[in-house]
C-alpha cells in the first residue's frame, strides 16, 4: 500500500507525527459527534502529545503491514483532516483478512466522501496485500454507517454479541463482511 493516493475529490494519506495538531483538531471538533460510537476516551487522548504518539504507532504498524490508517483531506484543503479509513488486524496468513473502520467530520457527512475513499482503498488493499475478506462491525443505531457498508456491497453475517466496549459498556454489533471475488 502506498503512503498517499488521490481520488476525484480527496487526498488519502498515511500521516506522520507532524500531523498531530491537525489530528487533535479533528478529534476535538468531533468529540461529541464520535462519542456514541467509540470507547471512552481519557482526557490525555485530547492532547497533541497523545495524538503524535498515535501517529508514530500507526506509522510503525504500517511499516509492518499490520495496520493502515488513511487520513482524508479535500484536495483544495490539504491541511484539514475531514475523516479517516483504517484497516486493522491485517492477517496475511491463511485467512487473509482484516477489519475496516472509518469516521468523518460532522461537517462532511452525507457528501459521499467515505464512499469515495473506500471504493478506492478496498481494491488497493486486495491488490497490494492480497486481502480476501474485510469485516465491519457496526452498532445497530448507526444508520449512516449501515447504509454506507451496504452500498459498498458488504453482506450481513449476524450479531457479534458484546463485541466492543463503547462508552464503558460492552455492546452488540452487527457484523458485515466483504469477500473479494476470486480471480
Amino acid at each position: 500500500m502506498q503512503l498517499q493516493y488521490e481520488t476525484e475529490r480527496l487526498l488519502l494519506m498515511v500521516c506522520n507525527d507532524e500531523y498531530a495538531p491537525a489530528l487533535l483538531s479533528f478529534m476535538q471538533e468531533n468529540r461529541d459527534f464520535f462519542a456514541p460510537y467509540e470507547p471512552f476516551r481519557e482526557p490525555a487522548f485530547y492532547t497533541e502529545a497523545f495524538q503524535a504518539q498515535v501517529l508514530r504507532a500507526e506509522f510503525q504498524a504500517m511499516l509492518r503491514q499490520t495496520y493502515f490508517r488513511y487520513y482524508l483531506f479535500l484536495k483544495e484543503d490539504p491541511a484539514h483532516i475531514i475523516g479517516t479509513v483504517s484497516f486493522s488486524n491485517i492477517s496475511r496468513t491463511d485467512d487473509k483478512s482484516c477489519r475496516v473502520g472509518y469516521k468523518l467530520d460532522k461537517q462532511h457527512t452525507g457528501m459521499g466522501y467515505a464512499t469515495e475513499a473506500l471504493r478506492f482503498l478496498l481494491p488497493e488493499l486486495h491488490k497490494e496485500l492480497h486481502i480476501h475478506r474485510v469485516e465491519a462491525d457496526i452498532l445497530l443505531e448507526n444508520e449512516a454507517s449501515l447504509r454506507l457498508i451496504e452500498r459498498l456491497g458488504f453482506s450481513y453475517e449476524g450479531v457479534a454479541r458484546s463485541s466492543h466496549e463503547i462508552c464503558g459498556v460492552w455492546r452488540d454489533h452487527l457484523r458485515y463482511s466483504y469477500i473479494f471475488p476470486h480471480q
